[in-house]
């Protein structure tokens, strides 16, 4: 009877959590949408811009900051210095997708963008959900982190800002799925759709030369069918504006870079240390190859993959990555898909608590942004957590073998 009352409790709890996320995400949605100068501020008035240009101009013009300028002014409704237009630095086979999306009318291009990033998170988490059921986990536990991953916050941001997160989570999830069931082309396959976020995808794809070569094989492929499309799309003259674009927003200094808002190691540094910018960044920069280089020593030694590295990799590619923000948490629903399938084989963490975890990080962060101490702080202990915990649990499970031999 007790137990009884107490999986009542739970499961009121659960529902409670799901319900209270689903209307702050509502409430928040209808505001910006309503809000000319909310929805204008978000990240998809340059893909808007982007697609537009493209509209009228053609492709190759997209990187145009003349022609951004005047299309975000449109949108804004005021004019705009240099310094204030929202670049548009994202790779060039997204344009013609944005060409066919966007239209003059801002909100209804803003509403048929995120439907499109929702179904390429949706396919990202069912794709997830395969390498549960291959480890025998039940179907209510999947539909239930499927919600509960589909309601994650950085999920929700990466909405409300428009950004095309959901393209490298789902190639992350194409290459873990690949991992895990060894078809290593498909693994290759799936990191190629992370260039959209080059730093990471370099991250993930250089540690697997050694042991993984045809995952390394089939990235170079797929990325190079998705460079030459590129350059086709652009042409001499647009690729040119293009690399001006990167080499631009790559110092950090440009509008909408906001580096110390950032959760990564540039991020932690600006907040916390009074040291020139330029010296902060290149500490960045370095620590992102020392990062490489780790990850290649960790890939390097054996091709199981129950240790936990999937899940390191990841938070350690967020961590050390030069430009990342908020939305780009997202990719931590693979070191916590990780976790459901390590507590299925090992009890830890027991799989009830597992499978909750996307909305139990969802409530903490939301909570966190009350204050800027945890809001800067609380992302860091989370990544930490999902990092260390299945080394620390196959640390405990191999003791307490040896214990019982």
């Amino acid at each position: 009877m007790q137990n009884l009352g107490r999986l009542t409790l739970r499961r009121i709890a659960l529902f409670t959590s799901i319900l209270s996320l689903i209307i702050s995400y509502a409430g928040i949605w209808v505001r910006l949408i309503n809000s000319r100068a909310e929805r204008t501020g978000a990240d998809f008035i340059h893909f808007y811009s982007a697609g537009r240009i493209a509209q009228e101009y053609g492709i190759s013009h997209v990187y145009n900051l003349d022609l951004q300028q005047n299309y975000e002014e449109e949108q804004v409704g005021f004019a705009l210095v240099p310094g204030q237009v929202l670049p548009f630095n994202h790779l060039p086979y997204i344009v013609p997708i944005l060409k066919l999306i966007v239209s003059t009318d801002y909100v209804g291009s803003f509403c048929r963008w995120d439907l499109l990033i929702i179904c390429l998170f949706i396919a990202g988490i069912v794709i997830l959900g395969l390498g549960l059921k291959q480890a025998g986990i039940d179907r209510n536990s999947i539909l239930l982190s499927g919600i509960g991953a589909f309601l994650f916050l950085p999920v929700f941001v990466s909405l409300q800002n428009g950004q095309d997160t959901a393209l490298v989570f789902l190639g992350a999830s194409i290459w873990v799925y690949g991992l895990l069931s060894k078809r290593d082309m498909l693994a290759g396959v799936g990191l190629s759709l992370t260039t959209t976020r080059p730093h990471i995808s370099l991250m993930l794809a250089i540690p697997m030369v050694i042991r993984y070569r045809k995952v390394f094989l089939g990235f170079l492929f797929s990325a190079g069918i998705l460079a030459t499309l590129s350059v086709f799309l652009l042409g001499a003259f647009g690729t040119r504006e293009f690399i001006d674009v990167l080499l631009l927003t790559a110092g950090g200094n440009w509008y909408g870079t906001h580096q110390e808002a950032m959760l990564n190691l540039i991020g932690l540094l600006l907040r916390t240390h009074p040291l020139n910018a330029g010296i902060l960044r290149m500490a960045g920069w370095i620590f992102y190859g020392v990062a490489i280089i780790i990850l290649c020593v960790l890939w390097s030694r054996k091709r199981d993959l129950q240790d936990g590295r999937l899940g390191l990799t990841i938070t350690l590619a967020i961590f050390a990555v030069p430009h990342l923000h908020f939305h780009d948490l997202s990719l931590l629903l693979i070191p916590v898909y990780e976790l459901i399938r390590l507590g299925a084989r090992d009890g830890r963490p027991r799989k009830e608590i597992a499978v909750i975890l996307p909305i139990a990080i969802s409530i903490l962060l939301l909570v966190s942004n009350a204050a800027p101490l945890l809001r800067y702080s609380v992302p860091y202990l989370i990544m930490f957590g999902l990092a260390v915990y299945p080394y620390y649990s196959n640390l405990k499970l191999s003791t307490a073998t040896q214990h019982r031999a």
